[in-house]
C-alpha cells in the first residue's frame, strides 16, 4: 500500500542575480549593498527591497542582530540550487514542494509594466529550470505582471504549458488597484480555466502599501499585522465584490499568515453580512460558504490552535508551509514539528494536512520517490 505524500504548500526559492542577466539594463534588477550590510534591490529608480538578503534566506538568522547579516551569496544553498534543496527535502521527509519567490514578492511595488513583464518572464523561466531537476517533486508558483493584466494572462497561459501549478498574488494594492478591482477579472477567469491555484502571499514591507505602515514603525508589529490582516482583508474583498461568485472553480490558498484567524473572520463576516449584505449585491452566499467551497489556509507548523480550530475550518481546507529557507523557517525539523502539532488528530486527518489537501489544491502528480508503506503499516520515516 502506498503512503500519502508529504507536501510543502509554501516553500521558497532565493533568486541569484543570474536570474535577471538577460533583461535589458533599463529594467534589470540590480543589488546595491550599503555600509550597514543591507542589500537594496533596485529597478530603474524604484527601490523594491532593502534587507541583508542572505539573512532573509538563512533559517535562524535575525535582522535585529548585525552579526547575523549575510549577503545574498551567503544564503542557504537550497534556495537557489535544486539538488541541495532535494537533499534537504529528503532530510525533512518532504516529498513535494510548491515554490514561491523571495525577492520576487516585492516587484509588486513596480509601476512600470514593461519592467514587470520582463522580470516575471525571466523569473518564471529560471524557476522552471529549477523545477526541472525533479519535475515530480518541485513545482512553481508563477509571478505575474499584474501591472498589465493582458500580459499577465499571456504569461499564465505560457507557464501552464511549462507545468506550473499555481500563480501568486500579493494581497496589497498594486498601482492603486486592490485584488477586487474589475481589471483583474481576466486573471481570475484564466486561472479558473487553466486550473491554476492562486496563492495569496504577503511580504512584509513599507515600500508596498501595507496595513499598519501608517502607524509608528516597528518590524515586529508590521510583520505580524501585514501577513495576517492583509490576507484577511483580501479574502473579504474577494467574497464581498463577487469574485468567488463569478468564478466558482477558482482555487485560492492564503499563505504564511497563520490559520487561527479563519474561524473568527468567517464568523465575523457572516454576521456582518446579515446587516450589511445589501451593500454587496454580487455576494450571493455567506463568506464562510465561499471559503468552504474554494479556499484553503496554510497553517504554521507550530500553531497550537490547529487541532482545536480544525473542525471550524474543515479538515479538507488546511495545508502547511515550511517557509524554507527563510530566516523564520524551522530547518531542520519542520515536518517533525508539524507532526507533533497535529498529533491529537486522527491519522486520516493528519494525512490530509500533511499532503493530501495540498495534492488536491495544486493538482499534483504522485512524486517519484513515494515509497511503499511497510507491512506493519508504519511510516518508513
Amino acid at each position: 500500500m502506498s503512503r500519502s505524500a508529504v507536501v510543502d504548500a509554501d516553500g521558497h526559492v532565493v533568486e541569484p542575480e543570474l536570474v535577471w542577466k538577460e533583461i535589458p539594463s533599463l529594467h534589470r534588477p540590480r543589488i546595491e549593498r550599503d555600509a550597514q550590510g543591507f542589500e537594496h534591490v533596485v529597478v530603474g529608480d524604484t527601490e523594491i527591497l532593502a534587507v541583508p538578503l542572505g539573512t532573509l534566506a538563512t533559517p535562524g538568522k535575525r535582522f535585529s542582530e548585525p552579526d547575523d547579516f549575510r549577503s545574498l551569496a551567503e544564503a542557504l544553498e537550497g534556495g537557489s540550487d535544486p539538488k541541495v534543496r532535494l537533499a534537504d527535502m529528503d532530510l525533512e521527509g518532504i516529498d513535494q514542494a510548491v515554490l514561491f519567490p523571495s525577492v520576487g514578492l516585492y516587484f509588486w511595488a513596480l509601476e512600470d509594466a514593461d519592467a514587470a513583464i520582463a522580470i516575471a518572464r525571466a523569473y518564471n523561466d529560471w524557476l522552471c529550470a529549477y523545477c526541472e531537476e525533479e519535475p515530480s517533486r518541485l513545482f512553481g508558483a508563477a509571478m505575474l505582471p499584474v501591472q498589465q493584466p493582458e500580459a499577465a494572462v499571456r504569461e499564465m497561459q505560457r507557464v501552464s504549458e511549462l507545468g506550473f501549478r499555481a500563480i501568486f498574488v500579493r494581497p496589497n494594492p498594486c498601482n492603486g488597484r486592490s485584488l477586487s478591482h474589475k481589471v483583474y477579472e481576466p486573471i481570475w477567469s484564466t486561472a479558473e480555466e487553466l486550473g491554476l491555484a492562486v496563492g495569496v502571499h504577503e511580504g512584509s514591507s513599507v515600500i508596498v502599501p501595507t496595513l499598519g505602515s501608517d502607524r509608528p514603525f516597528n518590524p515586529l508589529i508590521l510583520h505580524a499585522v501585514s501577513h495576517a490582516f492583509e490576507e484577511m482583508l483580501s479574502f473579504a474583498q474577494l467574497a464581498a465584490f463577487g469574485i468567488f461568485d463569478r468564478h466558482p472553480d477558482l482555487k485560492v490558498v492564503f499563505l504564511e499568515s497563520g490559520g487561527g484567524w479563519v474561524p473568527f473572520w468567517l464568523e465575523r463576516l457572516d454576521e456582518q453580512a446579515e446587516s450589511f449584505g445589501g451593500f454587496c449585491p454580487d455576494m450571493k452566499m455567506r463568506p464562510s460558504e465561499y471559503f468552504a467551497r474554494q479556499c484553503w489556509i496554510s497553517y504554521e507548523i507550530d500553531e497550537k490552535t490547529l487541532p482545536a480550530l480544525m473542525p471550524h475550518i474543515g479538515e479538507d481546507r488546511i495545508v502547511w508551509g515550511s517557509d524554507y529557507p527563510h530566516h523564520d523557517a524551522t530547518f531542520p525539523g519542520a515536518v517533525e514539528t508539524l507532526r507533533r502539532t497535529i498529533g491529537p488528530l486522527s491519522p486520516a486527518v493528519q494525512n490530509k494536512i500533511l499532503g493530501t489537501n495540498a495534492t488536491l489544491l495544486y493538482d499534483l502528480p504522485e512524486p517519484s520517490n513515494l515509497g511503499v508503506v511497510p507491512l506493519n503499516g508504519a511510516d518508513s520515516r
